[in-house]
């Protein structure tokens, strides 16, 4: 992705006016506050930006998948291995990137190497993906694009509410509403649509996704079965007693509640 130099000198200057701001209204000036702060804004704001891209890739790919391509059983002929080294300790260890082969209906075939790495690629190891003869896309399905989507989802969401926050906190709005409103998000969309999300992926990679051992389907149900159950006491405490409240314990500590929605009518 190349990135236009007129797009990293406004993403400087909007990342340097964000820290003299949140700074100032900090109130503890210094060269090392200005930097450390500077560090953190400057991290938060850069993957603000690249979790929103990947997470429109990921959309992308999803509609596609959607939408368009034909579904082809993929047998990896070969792949290439990177060794990765831990300066901590000393150790290593390999990650390996398959190429795969798969003819289409209309008898074209297509070599193409996957965009993910594990650990333990064999060759004549069959991948199911997505084939876009339009575009020349092909699209790893099953697992790796489950972990693709919840990854984007949760990394985008995050960073964005981050991003927001310090934009209100260094342009002195007041922060007690918007916490509020994360926790209101939070509680009510964010956990019962991740977890409904979740959930629907993982039967998704049950009945779609790669072949697996027998016992890893039967584990994936049994994780399929509790979430369920997880999501129906969810949406009981919901219904029954309202969201969950914030409180505050500490100075520095919030945690999350439930309180009836009757609680006021018995007293």
């Amino acid at each position: 992705m190349q990135i236009d130099s007129a797009y990293s000198l406004s993403f400087l200057a909007i990342t340097i006016l964000m820290v003299y701001f949140f700074v100032k209204r900090l109130g503890k000036a210094g060269c090392m506050t200005y930097g450390y702060m500077g560090l953190i804004i400057f991290c938060i704001n850069l993957f603000t930006i690249f979790s929103l891209f990947f997470a429109y890739t990921i959309s992308k790919e999803v509609y596609s998948v959607l939408t368009s391509g034909e579904k082809y059983n993929a047998v990896v002929i070969s792949y290439t291995t990177e060794t990765h080294y831990d300066s901590d300790d000393g150790s290593s260890y390999t990650m390996d990137t398959p190429t795969v082969r798969f003819t289409t209906d209309t008898g074209e075939t297509i070599e193409r190497e996957l965009d993910f790495s594990t650990s333990d690629v064999t060759v004549g190891d069959e991948y199911k993906v997505n084939y876009n003869a339009e575009t020349g896309s092909v699209i790893t399905l099953g697992f790796t694009l489950i972990m693709k989507v919840v990854g984007a989802f949760i990394f985008s969401f995050i960073f964005t509410f981050l991003f927001i926050g310090i934009i209100m906190y260094s342009f002195g709005y007041e922060m007690e509403g918007y916490k509020n409103l994360i926790a209101k998000i939070g509680f009510n969309f964010f956990i019962p649509f991740l977890m409904i999300g979740f959930n629907a992926l993982l039967i998704y990679g049950i009945f779609y996704g790669n072949e697996v051992p027998v016992w890893v389907t039967l584990m994936l149900g049994f994780f399929v079965f509790m979430l369920t159950l997880g999501i129906l006491g969810y949406i009981k405490m919901m219904f029954s007693k309202g969201a969950p409240k914030m409180k505050r314990v500490s100075s520095n500590r919030w945690i999350g509640d439930w309180e009836s929605k009757n609680k006021n009518k018995l007293r």
